[in-house]
């Protein structure tokens, strides 16, 4: 035990606080704190100490020992190595040692800042299994049963899965490649990507950390949307040592972008479109999902990779919004890097504005919008005229040049609502809930039920 006690000396312009210990050992306590050390303090400094404060004698409340913070060792260093420098030593270093000194503290930043991020992720997994468990959206890994591999990206994979008796998507993150060879047939074995994927258990240093946190991110914020135009979160499994999965519905239609794929493939031609009518009820869902996500009360959510592949078909080909894994919300992306997930299809329906870096809102939206509008009604890629490389789309736009597809290759109550959506100048691109007004006047006035190639306004 100690207290601490206040002595004057004399006249002197400054006091001198001194702790007293007791010496008997066993009181001493774990605190650590030094018997015999004072600290100066100053007559400016007298006020502050309170109304306590007199000639010679002050009272200060003994402060209790802090526990130490509780640290999961899973995700620290085996070892950190750590020195410390005086003034004196840094003073008689030379160069080489000062360079060899700032290397080594780079080095160190790094390190912590890996494990940093694994920390992140164990704290965000952590929090959303509380939120799971009382919002009664956790999921048990074992009553989701794979039944077979829908696609694999760069960033995760996706399989077809059986819940309760009911079809589900499952999204984990891609395991590396260098996991365990598994027996695939009686006459021998190879590596299986799928049942690595399904069946390994996967621990933090297993996954890319950043592909871990995207994930968290997605479920975190699918749990908290609804709508009938956005794909539909059932849960997620978020159990310690086991894969982190997210649980959506099935959308058997596949992609709209493969969707049209098989479509030309069908009619054995390089272009094919919908009727005008279908086409229309696609931009309505599109258009209703952004404006849901756009207006979304304190928290507008900017979805940044709106492409044919993220927009999904139901069995009876109703339109409706996948992935929002890198979606932001709007508060964020005043002074943010976009940052795509990578693909084709993102460079192709990225802003001209991040391409070069330069600040966006939830126009990006309407933009990406705008050419998938195109590709809908065209039948075709935008600016598939330049080529397949979709880094010449990118490099025209760091040039300084504007250029946009041909409204004229699509259906004539289109045109303008697609040259007013990728505009130039953000600010003159329509919100959402502007576009689904228009959309909805083009169904009103009624189409033709034709899917001709027309180029007659």
């Amino acid at each position: 035990m100690f207290f601490w006690c206040c002595a004057e000396e004399g006249t002197r312009s400054s006091r001198k606080v001194s702790s007293v210990e007791n010496t008997t050992e066993q009181d001493q306590g774990p605190s650590g704190f030094c018997a015999s050390s004072s600290i100066d303090v100053s007559p400016d400094f007298k006020d502050a100490l309170g109304a306590d404060a007199e000639e010679g004698k002050v009272s200060v409340t003994q402060f209790p020992a802090l526990p130490d913070p509780v640290v999961n060792e899973e995700f620290l260093p085996k070892s950190i190595p750590s020195k410390t420098v005086t003034v004196e030593e840094t003073a008689r270093a030379s160069p080489s040692t000062i360079e060899e000194s700032i290397t080594e503290d780079h080095s160190l930043r790094e390190e912590m800042a890996k494990q940093a991020s694994c920390t992140s992720g164990a704290s965000r997994r952590s929090r959303l299994q509380i939120q799971a468990t009382d919002s009664h959206w956790k999921l048990q890994s074992s009553d989701v049963r794979i039944e077979k591999e829908l696609s694999r990206t760069l960033k995760s994979t996706l399989h077809l899965a059986t819940w309760k008796g009911t079809q589900v998507v499952m999204k984990c993150v891609q395991v590396p490649d260098e996991g365990p060879v598994r027996k695939t047939s009686s006459t021998g074995s190879k590596r299986s990507k799928q049942s690595i994927t399904a069946s390994r258990p996967m621990q933090m240093h297993d996954v890319n950390q950043e592909l871990l946190e995207e994930l968290l991110h997605e479920i975190e914020l699918l749990s908290s949307l609804r709508h009938p135009d956005l794909v539909l979160f059932l849960g997620a499994c978020l159990d310690k040592d086991s894969p982190v999965i997210c649980v959506t519905e099935y959308m058997p239609g596949g992609d709209l972008e493969r969707y049209y794929i098989a479509k030309r493939r069908q009619n054995q031609t390089d272009r094919w479109r919908p009727p005008l009518t279908q086409i229309v009820d696609w931009c309505l869902a599109v258009g209703r999902a952004l404006s849901f996500l756009h207006t979304r009360g304190a928290e507008p959510i900017v979805h940044r990779d709106l492409k044919p592949l993220n927009l999904l078909l139901t069995k009876h080909l109703e339109v409706k919004v996948a992935d929002l894994g890198i979606s932001k919300m709007m508060a964020a992306v005043a002074t943010d890097v976009y940052k795509m997930t990578g693909g084709v299809g993102s460079w192709l329906y990225m802003a001209p504005e991040c391409v070069r870096h330069q600040t966006y809102n939830e126009k990006v939206d309407i933009y990406a919008f705008a050419l998938i509008m195109f590709f809908m009604s065209a039948g075709k890629a935008p600016f598939y005229q330049l080529g397949k490389d979709p880094e010449l789309v990118l490099k025209e736009y760091l040039k300084g040049n504007e250029p946009r597809p041909t409204e004229n290759e699509c259906h004539a109550p289109l045109r303008s609502i697609m040259k007013s959506a990728w505009a130039v100048n953000h600010k003159e691109r329509p919100s959402a809930q502007s576009l689904v007004e228009r959309f909805q006047k083009v169904r009103e006035e009624g189409v033709p039920p034709t899917s001709c190639f027309c180029l007659k306004a």
